[in-house]
């Protein structure tokens, strides 16, 4: 399909101009005719501008804030009362992000061609997600599209927080680590092999730690293109066992069990769980089909099988509490709350509930491990080091001790 330019007059005689992707030429004067449209020009749009805006999406992403800022506005503009193709013509002209920009200009076009907003969304999977078209097109449906993007920017503006806090956190501990690596890297390079060779010319015993040290530096001056091999190996390894389907189930179910990491990977999924949900729920979506879009966002493969559960326990007639209740990774105090939804007619608004106080949790939760993260590997580096003089200076103080 290409994109065409086209000018025509309407049933009373103003000038209208616009663009259309359809399959031919022939295809786009028919749809033009069909709404009684009188044509002036009809011309494909220059290829090299659209390639460019295809390279643009190539190199370009949109992060979760820049989707939570443009969510915002347009809720914002409509509720003013500006058309929904007048707002999406504005916010393509102030968004900062090209490739956002672009994608805006292609959902104008599809909008003034008569298609809505979550079709128009539907056709830019690589910034919108399933989940977000799907609340999109449960909002026009229940008439409620100004509420639910406010929502959404809400929902987007929360998984931005946490994404920044984590790398945030892993800022310092991964400086700390690639110092070590350095550090370590210079020492058996330089430094150590000279005295190994003081060391041996002597012909002294050597200390245990001194011998250990000597082994270490040797293999890895003899067996350096092992490890280079190795560490360009490792990420080929990884890749290939998290495609599969099995050893990713595994990995996934060991990363919500594991100390300390795992309490904060479980409380993620579940606000992310909880947010979606009830987002989808407050946009008319039947709670089957919600929580079937819920399983499709979770990145966790044992979370999401466990999602799978739930729609198989709803399917048979179960309730969405005890359908959770039966499930290992869904809290008590989650189950709960729902409960007290589904009893009282008010569970989108306790899956926000569930899905704030998540949030602010992981939050606390990241901002100790920051705390721990940095003097642990301060301590890593410590003994890295002592061990490496310790090593150094025990045979010259036997030396030392044997003169005297």
């Amino acid at each position: 399909m290409l994109n065409y330019t086209f000018k025509a007059k309407n049933g009373e005689g103003a000038l209208v101009a616009g663009n259309m992707r359809a399959d031919s030429r022939q295809s786009v004067i028919n749809t033009l005719k069909q709404k009684g449209y009188f044509l002036l020009s009809v011309r494909p749009q220059n290829r090299l501008s659209d390639a460019l805006g295809r390279q643009i999406g190539i190199r370009s992403r949109v992060s979760n804030n820049d989707k939570a800022i443009f969510t915002h506005q347009l809720a914002t503009l409509l509720k003013a009362g500006m058309h929904l193709s007048m707002a999406l013509k504005t916010l393509s002209k102030q968004t900062e992000n090209k490739y956002l920009a672009y994608v805006i200009e292609q959902l104008q076009t599809d909008i003034e061609q008569s298609s809505s907003l979550s079709e128009a969304m539907a056709k830019h999977d690589r910034v919108f997600s399933k989940v977000y078209h799907a609340i999109v097109r449960a909002a026009e449906q229940s008439g409620s599209l100004v509420e639910t993007l406010y929502i959404l920017s809400t929902q987007l503006k929360a998984k931005s927080s946490v994404t920044r806090r984590i790398r945030a956190a892993l800022v310092y501990p991964v400086f700390l680590l690639a110092v070590s690596i350095l550090v370590v890297a210079v020492l058996t390079t330089f430094v150590i092999p000279k005295f190994i060779k003081l060391f041996v010319d002597t012909e002294q015993s050597l200390p245990l730690a001194t011998k250990i040290l000597v082994v270490l530096t040797n293999s890895v001056k003899d067996y350096w293109w092992l490890l280079v091999l190795g560490i360009s190996i490792l990420p080929c390894i990884v890749l290939t066992i998290l495609k599969n389907a099995r050893a990713r189930y595994v990995l996934d179910g060991w990363l919500l069990r594991l100390p300390l990491i795992g309490s904060l990977n479980k409380k993620l999924q579940l606000a992310g769980f909880s947010r979606t949900l009830g987002s989808l729920l407050n946009g008319g979506v039947r709670i089957i089909a919600a929580i079937k879009i819920t399983q499709g966002t979770t990145s966790n493969r044992a979370f999401a099988e466990e999602i799978a559960n739930i729609e198989q326990q709803l399917l048979k007639g179960a309730t969405l509490t005890k359908a959770m209740g039966r499930q290992n990774y869904f809290s008590e105090l989650t189950v709960n709350m729902v409960a007290v939804g589904e009893n009282t007619g008010m569970l989108p608004e306790m899956l926000f509930e569930v899905a704030d106080m998540y949030d602010q949790q992981n939050q606390s939760s990241i901002d100790s491990m920051t705390k721990l993260l940095g003097p642990a590997m301060i301590v890593v580096l410590g003994l890295i080091i002592g061990f490496v003089v310790l090593a150094i200076l025990l045979p010259i103080f036997e030396t030392s001790t044997m003169v005297h």
